[in-house]
């Protein structure tokens, strides 16, 4: 018989129904034997505005690491838009489906097919996706029955709509690896996928599920945190001045002991690490992940609420919502984009944007005003031939919300005892190539003895920096737990407990607590690679052949109830114990790494450790 164990008892008097959690260490040496096998590692940056792959032969890492040699990174150059002398080695991260749902195109040519049938009002039916990524970090109850909309505003399962990108991902890099010359088998090439350091383990395993999906073996495939794939690029990158007589320096990689921050600016998500170099080369976390969804496509977001108030709440819902209006948002939309990251004020100190002449037209028809007279009384703005003309204060509150939570973020983290004796910033993503957020960092930190570094080609960093991690992911030695994890219990009833949370049970109505937060991670927790948690779970009945455990998270260090604020539900630890023989004289040992890019469970049955099926559920529907 199959029992749900939904509140653990503790050791108080109940007998042998416990639970208690210990700390060991916990490395996967066959893991490790099987990367080494692989010819090819290969790195997708799955981007929330673009993406891009690249990939490198092992023996190629073999001989940079044993010698001076540059590694040799083959990176995809996608040809941009419709201009074929141009190529770009990063793709919009969109995804065009036809009628049926079937999968058409990604990338430039889904983007560029899209806007064509727009032009032509021949869209209608056709299924467009873009910046869909974001959904993983602000979906409360993020399912594999989620559904996110297209363009047109028709649901489709987002489940899909991630496997379809990564399977097109992946056979194009098949394809290219074809082109070498080399008879490299799919078993030969060792996956890696980028993901923001902020996602909750719900996210990854999404992730790792539609990746799976698309086609990539999960014994094939591991994460790398974006912040982390740039630390490890960084890290060996000659960036650090270092004296080498009186009057001369020279650029060196970061020294051992070196203390650094690394800024992650991508379109979705702001992302921070803070890592020491170890005397091997390898890399301590020094803070937990940090960051926010306000990367460079809030500010895109931002803009259009500033049209809103030049325009109208009507204009503007017409021009963004009318499916004859696609064309001419799209052109807004790739403005924006181009003057968001070259922020050049003319003399005036103004900037100029290219704005659709319709618009116009939607303005005035619905505000019954001439557009021309109407601008003359706004503040800071003017318009002339077609080119709408912004004051440096208004584009200043544009981005004020996205760079005044980064510097927030910045100055919470270095306040830290823990984090403090910062040498370097390096800034990379996209989003860092604005000149307003580069020079905000520069600024606050002119006169505090620290070196804000970008690097060239910085939207690469994260992309180059997850072939070297994939090659020595143990290049992380130690990581911080993000969340307080912990279990829904049921424990004696103590002195000040919450009497909403009160239980009476057996024939002498004992009195207990329910919905309390039994932790087993704290907040900010250090943790070795590979090192994992062990949950001890007992049948509460003799003929249990199932046990089910709730798991929660909490942004706070010592949460007390499970229904605490900050505290969520992450998932459900399913154990199979289908030996009932011993009745309740046995137990399950469940391991949970939590030193890695993400939680892995397995279970044991005790005494005699026999491998058990252990499932952590974090997708299914709420």
């Amino acid at each position: 018989m199959a029992s749900g164990l939904e509140e653990i008892e503790p050791d108080s008097g109940l007998g042998k129904r416990t639970s208690s959690l210990s700390i060991h260490g916990h490395r996967e040496d066959g893991e490790k034997n099987a990367r080494e096998s692989k010819i090819v590692i290969a790195a997708i940056d799955f981007g929330t505005t673009y993406s891009g792959y690249a990939y490198i032969f092992r023996d190629e890492l073999d001989k940079a690491n044993n010698s001076s040699e540059k590694r040799n990174v083959i990176y995809k150059h996608w040809q941009s838009g419709s201009d074929a002398g141009i190529c770009s080695r990063k793709t919009p991260t969109c995804l065009l489906l036809n009628p049926k749902g079937e999968f058409d195109s990604f990338g430039y040519p889904a983007e560029g097919k899209y806007y064509n049938l727009t032009n032509d009002d021949a869209h209608h039916g056709w299924k467009f996706f873009k910046r869909f990524k974001m959904i993983l970090l602000n979906e409360k109850n993020l399912s594999k029955e989620t559904m996110i909309p297209d363009d047109q505003n028709n649901m489709f399962k987002a489940i899909d709509v991630f496997a379809l990108s990564l399977k097109f991902i992946k056979d194009d890099l098949d394809t290219d690896l074809k082109k070498t010359g080399y008879d490299i088998e799919k078993e030969e090439i060792q996956w890696v996928i980028t993901i923001p350091a902020i996602w909750n383990p719900r996210s990854k395993q999404f992730m790792r599920m539609a990746a799976e999906k698309a086609g990539i073996k999960g014994n094939q495939m591991e994460f790398a945190l974006e912040p982390e794939a740039a630390a490890v690029f960084v890290k060996e990158t000659k960036v650090a001045k270092q004296k080498v007589s009186d009057d001369e320096h020279a650029l060196v990689p970061f020294q051992v002991g070196t203390r650094f921050m690394v800024l992650d600016l991508g379109g979705g998500t702001i992302d921070i690490s803070v890592k020491e170099v170890l005397t091997d080369r390898a890399l301590k976390e020094l803070h937990r992940a940090s960051g926010n969804g306000l990367g460079g496509d809030s500010i895109n977001l931002r803009f259009f609420g500033y049209f809103k108030k030049v325009f109208g709440s009507k204009a503007m819902s017409i021009f963004k919502n009318e499916n004859k209006h696609k064309a001419a948002l799209y052109d807004l939309e790739s403005e924006i984009e181009l003057k968001k990251r070259n922020l050049d004020f003319d003399q005036r100190g103004n900037i100029r944007l290219s704005i659709p002449p319709i618009l116009f037209e939607i303005f005035e028809e619905f505000e019954k005003k001439d557009f021309d007279e109407y601008i003359g009384t706004l503040k800071g703005l003017s318009f002339k031939k077609g080119k709408m003309f912004l004051n440096q204060e208004i584009v200043t509150e544009i981005f004020k919300p996205s760079v005044t939570s980064l510097v927030q973020l910045i100055q919470e983290i270095i306040a830290q005892e823990h984090v403090k004796k910062i040498s370097d910033i390096i800034m990379v993503g996209g989003y860092s190539q604005s000149r307003i957020i580069s020079k905000t960092i520069k600024d606050l930190f002119e006169h505090k003895n620290v070196n804000v570094i970008i690097p060239n080609d910085p939207d690469l960093a994260v992309l180059q920096g997850a072939v070297m991690y994939r090659y020595w992911p143990e290049v992380v030695r130690t990581r911080r737990s993000p969340y307080t994890y912990g279990t829904r219990l049921l424990r004696l009833w103590l002195e000040g407990d919450d009497e909403s949370k009160k239980i009476r049970r057996g024939k002498s109505k004992e009195v207990f607590c329910g919905d309390h937060f039994e932790k087993f991670v704290s907040l900010n927790d250090e943790f070795e690679t590979g090192q994992t948690e062990t949950l001890k779970v007992y049948p509460v009945e003799a003929e249990t052949t199932e046990m089910a455990i709730d798991v929660y998270t909490s942004n706070k260090s010592d949460p007390r109830y499970t229904t605490d604020t900050g505290c969520e539900k992450l998932g459900r630890l399913v154990v199979h114990v289908p030996d009932t023989t011993k009745g309740l004289d046995r137990h399950a040992d469940v391991t949970m790494t939590m030193g890695s890019t993400e939680i892995v469970v397995q279970g044991k049955m005790m005494p005699d450790g026999t491998p058990t099926k252990v499932v952590f559920d974090m997708l299914s529907a709420k």
